[in-house]
């Protein structure tokens, strides 16, 4: 299989199956056993015509008479894939992304629309890049491929200078961050592996213990990951794990703990104690323990519970973290479908997020702490949760903080740091 022909069957399952494109991408990439050019290659295109996927179909209706949800399914994403090669890869020829583009149709049973296919894509690598006028109102969205409905969230939360600034900071992906395991190594000595090993590294500015990669390949197969020096963990989120400000001794509680990084972190912290991690999932809580295993953390235990129920056999907690499951706009970067999330799938949450932090609450012992968390930025989800929180509990708001990611170069996310009164 090629790697054109593999970047194909990736678009053809999401587009079918709504699949996760991290998930999809790195199961396909363990699968088959292509070059490294190729797996970069596969990735590029994959992610590519995810993240630009409004701005290119944008292109398809100006050299198209059919509406697009008229196109057979293989010859829509063979479009597609042909599109973002033309605009946005330099180093492929437009010639060989129109060859290919027909290739692709006639080997995947739709030889009747390569005439189609090599026509729209020649007049569109004559024609080249094509925008609406900057006066209308889909501009913005058409631009930088992001839904209306969370263009006009933004507007509405923040104003129309930092939703510029959040749309331009799209095409900026975050340096990955790790989080030093000080249980068995410290900063100085991993840096000085990492550097052997290959991996370009630096000091990460806003929080002790971490780095920043700018530079790295697969960082799981590296040796130092293998014995459990580090994790991987956005810099934010590892902000959110010392917010609690657990110490050793503590009993804590992570409601929504999967796929374990936060927990990792507290643990790394406190150095001894109780963690309890709980997840819905069977096969997350598995993650968790595996990690855990290669850390070297021994006092983290999972639970299969469901966040928003009360399980009184778990008893009472000085630090509950509460990491709540959000729309994840904070995460487009990393997660380029969230890109087109509608005002309908986001409303749900905040609803969600407070009855999780509400059952999180009876969990929490007199004078104790709990953080409450989210990947999103929407004030609904953030500060509208905690003013309801607020409002009706025995509690008072010790902080709370919006990162955003043109600003502090992390994924964008919500911290509110609550102490319950004595």
């Amino acid at each position: 299989m090629t790697a054109r022909q593999c970047a194909f069957n990736l678009l053809l399952d999401f587009i079918r199956n709504d699949t996760f494109s991290n998930i999809a991408l790195n199961n396909t990439l363990k699968k088959f056993e292509f070059s490294a050019a190729d797996k970069s290659f596969i990735t590029a295109i994959f992610y590519g015509v995810i993240e630009k996927q409004l701005l290119i179909d944008y292109q398809l209706t100006k050299h198209l008479r059919q509406p697009l949800k008229k196109l057979k399914p293989e010859v829509f994403v063979a479009l597609r894939m042909g599109v973002y090669q033309i605009l946005f890869m330099d180093k492929v020829p437009d010639g060989a992304a129109v060859n290919e583009s027909v290739k692709l149709v006639k080997n995947n049973k739709s030889a009747f629309a390569s005439s189609l296919v090599n026509a729209v894509l020649r007049n569109i690598c004559k024609d080249g890049l094509l925008l609406p006028d900057n006066s209308e109102k889909r501009y913005l969205s058409v631009k930088h491929s992001v839904s209306q409905d969370i263009i006009d969230l933004w507007i509405n939360c923040y104003g129309e200078d930092t939703t510029l600034n959040l749309l331009e900071s799209l095409t900026h992906k975050a340096k990955t961050a790790i989080r030093v395991n000080t249980l068995k190594t410290n900063k100085t000595d991993l840096q000085k592996c990492l550097i052997e090993e290959g991996i370009i590294c630096e000091d990460n500015p806003l929080t002790d213990d971490s780095l920043i990669i700018s530079q790295s390949g697969d960082l799981s197969s590296v040796k130092s990951f293998k014995e459990g020096c580090f994790h991987i963990e956005d810099t934010a989120a590892q902000l959110a794990a010392q917010a609690l400000s657990a110490k050793a001794g503590d009993r804590v509680l992570d409601v929504c703990a999967a796929p374990g990084g936060k927990a990792f972190t507290i643990a790394e912290i406190m150095r001894s104690g109780e963690i309890i991690a709980c997840d819905i999932y069977e096969q997350r809580l598995e993650l968790i323990k595996k990690n855990s295993k290669r850390l070297g953390i021994d006092f983290i235990k999972t639970v299969l519970q469901d966040g928003s129920k009360y399980n009184s056999d778990l008893g009472l907690f000085e630090r509950v973290l509460c990491d709540v499951p959000c729309s994840g706009l904070g995460t487009i970067s990393s997660k380029p479908e969230i890109r087109y999330k509608t005002k309908e799938q986001i409303a749900a949450f905040p609803d969600i997020q407070y009855g999780i932090l509400n059952n999180s609450f009876k969990y929490l012992k007199s004078g104790g702490t709990v953080v409450y968390s989210t990947c999103t930025l929407n004030k609904s989800e953030n500060e509208g949760v905690i003013q309801r929180f607020i409002s009706s509990h025995n509690c008072k708001i010790i902080s709370q903080k919006t990162y955003f990611p043109y600003i502090d170069k992390t994924d964008g996310f919500f911290i509110a740091v609550i102490k319950k009164n004595g």
